[in-house]
């Protein structure tokens, strides 16, 4: 059943989509004129008839052929082909806005009580007769064909519900406007809000009537009245301002010798100030191939214009320009003229004698692929630099007389070598001809698919200097070319042709940038008040409640490490095991925590030194704690008192009865401290020197910093002024005493609150 069920769906989805093929089917253009497509059916139904070819698929291409001249050769069903993409192959009727096969549930009660007379027509959204449910349209038809083909032909889109009285007011408005837009070219689409759901939600309808229009990529929404003249001004303001360039006699010299820029010129003569809707829906068309311009006739600033071009200022008028500024290459004047003829005279003339390939379209436009080698079509390219201006004109001239240049299988172009390098790069990996700097190289083209081709180099190139040589050369070959089966020299696989006209990176990063602010504009004013205070309050709870969680966060997790003991960092081995040495390590910022403020338990024994004394001191102060080193309580370091003799100062700050405000660094040279960092308390030995300093300072030895030694003869010598001056040696000698009384207990302990900061400054 599932396969079933798969194959079905895939007939089905072939069937939608095989209507989106005719006009490759029949190799012409979506602007074929009927007598083009007549032309082309001939040839191919000659060519794949059953009876005269041997091709397996002969048979299955003959019917493609047939179904596709059907629909496109009936200009109704080839109208219905273009605005909705289905085929004759395919002839049931749309099914509308119902989106489904249960149609309207209204329908049957309103026909079936009043005898079949009375429906609610709103919007066509009952009966079957308003022109409306012609362009009914769905997401499918928006994403694939209104919105892609939107950069060259705008949409006008209608929205309609059951039981709205606006939707019937507006109908008969509506209708006469979708004529009028479907004569000009514009594209249209109605669907029923409530059961395209999906498009509803795409183009952020919020209530209805919804009247919109799509161009470029972008969205455009009606506001105000609903009138006729409202709305074909709405139309109007759709198309960019500088499509179509207002000109006068100051400025049509400029305009139509502007041609270097690869567009042909087109200008439109009118009776009003502002070229209409059905101008400007061709300029967009054409947009990359012809540049616009238009004059008012009734202006007097045109009457030079008119009589130079002999216009008659009460008809309207067309005339295609391409190099040649003082000559119309086509004229056409009409009471009112018909988007089909526009487009038929524009489609003729929309290149230049001798364009440029300045893009990926431009090539498959100038050069159309064809796969019958003997009805191959040619494609002749000069190969130039931007300065070869000169030699351009002097072929631009041969192509005016030249029989070749109308010939309908034959086109001439030019390249730039600065801008197409990977083109030029490819086809010269075959051998080229070997020519002069005043000679320029013709290859010739034959495109068999997309950018599949056949080419060759033409023997002697274009020579400026030999010209009628070069051309006689030149269409010769051509010649030969075109009456032969045979195929070209080589083959090759071009790459993407440059676009020459796309704008600058930040310009198109920008565009896209405005594109999604208009995006997100029209997003967010889509909804009304009482949604933006719901969001308001959503987002103000969000982040409210995050900021409240996380305060609390904060206040238990300062609570846990207030209940919670410290976690204190393992002291560093006091030797090394391998060569028994003892490890000194330094006081500083980054040993500061291992070594006092988050040591374990036990001492961190530190000698207080200077640059000077550094050497001879530590080594001594090495000898003499070398046998403590068995102990795994103990570390010693050393600190260096020019650094962070202000962390010393701000310790004795903290542990003497009375203020310090200074200290001399020489005097606390030698000087010990044995640092329980956990208990937060020390033991202090000084030095002689640092005894008799304290004492002048303070007054007397204070029992805080240890010194009430039961030795008189100590305190006798720092009595006498006469006292031999201790050798630096000499600082270290009641080391080891002190220890002593520091591990049996017998030593006074300096206890405070806190450590001081490390980088605290002297």
């Amino acid at each position: 059943m599932r396969l079933v069920f798969v194959v079905l769906f895939l007939t089905l989805f072939k069937s939608l989509h095989c209507a989106d093929d005719l006009y490759r089917v029949l190799g012409v253009k979506k602007t074929a004129s009927t007598k083009e497509i007549k032309k082309a059916y001939k040839e191919l139904a000659r060519e794949w008839h059953p009876d005269k070819n041997d091709d397996p698929s002969a048979a299955d291409r003959f019917t493609k052929i047939n179904e596709a001249y059907e629909t496109l050769g009936d200009k109704e069903k080839r109208r219905q082909y273009d605005q909705f993409g289905y085929t004759t192959a395919r002839a049931e009727n749309k099914r509308g806005h119902q989106g489904g096969p249960f149609g309207n549930p209204f329908d049957d009660f309103f026909s079936g009580s009043f005898g079949g007379g009375f429906k609610f027509n709103f919007g066509g959204s009952g009966g079957h007769d308003s022109i409306i449910n012609k362009y009914d349209i769905n997401i499918r038809d928006y994403e694939t064909r209104i919105l892609p083909d939107s950069h060259v032909k705008p949409s006008f889109i209608y929205a309609y519900g059951d039981f709205c009285f606006e939707c019937a007011r507006l109908e008969p408005t509506l209708e006469r406007l979708m004529k009028e837009l479907e004569e000009v070219g514009i594209g249209i689409g109605t669907f029923h809000a409530n059961y395209r759901r999906s498009l509803t939600s795409e183009l952020r309808i919020h209530q209805i009537p919804s009247i919109s229009a799509v161009i470029n990529g972008r969205v455009t929404y009606f506001k105000g009245q609903a009138s006729l003249s409202n709305l074909r001004e709405f139309v109007r303001k759709l198309f960019p301002d500088k499509l179509v360039l207002k000109i006068d006699n100051t400025n049509i010299n400029t305009f139509l010798n502007g041609w270097s820029d690869n567009l042909a010129r087109a200008v439109f003569f009118g009776q009003k100030p502002d070229p209409s809707a059905r101008f400007m829906a061709p300029a967009l068309y054409y947009k990359n191939y012809v540049a616009f311009g238009y004059i008012n006739a009734k202006s007097p600033e045109a009457e030079e214009i008119l009589k130079q071009f002999s216009i008659n200022k009460y008809r309207e008028t067309l005339l295609m320009f391409n190099e040649d500024m003082t000559s119309p290459a086509a004229t056409i004047s009409m009471q009112h003229l018909q988007r089909s003829t526009m487009d038929e005279v524009i489609e003729s003339n929309k290149f230049l004698i001798l364009p440029r390939i300045s893009s990926q379209s431009h090539f498959e436009e100038l050069c159309p692929e064809g796969m019958r080698a003997k009805r191959k079509k040619l494609c002749v390219v000069l190969i130039t630099q931007k300065a070869d201006e000169n030699q351009r004109t002097l072929f631009r001239k041969y192509l005016q007389r030249s029989s070749l240049a109308n010939h309908d299988r034959v086109r001439f172009t030019y390249v730039y070598k600065e801008t197409q390098g990977s083109v030029i790069e490819t086809l010269n990996k075959r051998k080229s001809p070997d020519i002069g700097s005043d000679t320029l190289k013709i290859a010739i083209l034959w495109r068999m698919e997309r950018n599949h081709l056949s080419y060759e180099w033409l023997k002697w190139g274009y020579s400026i200097h030999d010209q009628p040589v070069s051309e006689k050369e030149l269409e010769e070959r051509v010649h030969y070319l075109l009456n032969s089966g045979d195929s070209l020299a080589f083959k090759t696989i071009l790459p993407e042709f440059y676009n020459e006209h796309s704008l600058h990176l930040l310009i198109r990063i920008f565009n896209r940038l405005v594109l999604w602010a208009e995006k997100s504009y029209r997003y967010l004013t889509g909804y009304d008040g009482m949604t933006y205070m719901t969001m308001a309050v959503t987002v103000f709870l969000v982040f409210g409640l995050g900021y409240f969680m996380s305060m609390m966060g904060s206040i238990e997790e300062e609570q846990i490490n207030q209940t919670q003991p410290k976690k204190y960092k393992p002291r560093p081995p006091s030797r090394d095991e391998n060569t028994k040495a003892v490890n000194l390590y330094e006081v500083c910022p980054q040993t500061y925590e291992n070594l006092v403020t988050d040591a374990d338990t036990g001492l961190t024994v530190i000698i207080l030194v200077n640059n000077e004394s550094k050497e001879k001191l530590l080594k001594k102060f090495g000898e003499l704690v070398h046998p403590l080193t068995r102990y795994s309580g103990l570390t010693f370091a050393f600190l260096q008192l020019e650094d962070y003799g202000g962390w010393y100062l701000q310790l004795l700050q903290e542990s003497a009865s009375k203020s310090i405000s200074k200290i001399n660094v020489h005097n606390c040279i030698g000087t010990v401290l044995a640092i329980n960092g956990h208990r937060k308390y020390y033991y202090m030995y000084q030095p002689k020197k640092a005894r008799r300093w304290v004492k002048q300072t303070t007054g007397a030895l204070t029992d805080a910093f240890g010194f009430m030694y039961t030795d008189s003869s100590s305190s006798e010598e720092e009595d006498d002024p006469n006292a031999k001056k201790i050798l630096m040696e000499e600082l270290l000698d009641g080391l080891n005493n002190w220890l002593d009384r520091v591990f049996d207990g017998s030593g006074r302990k300096i206890r405070l609150k806190c450590w001081p900061d490390i980088n605290c400054k002297l």
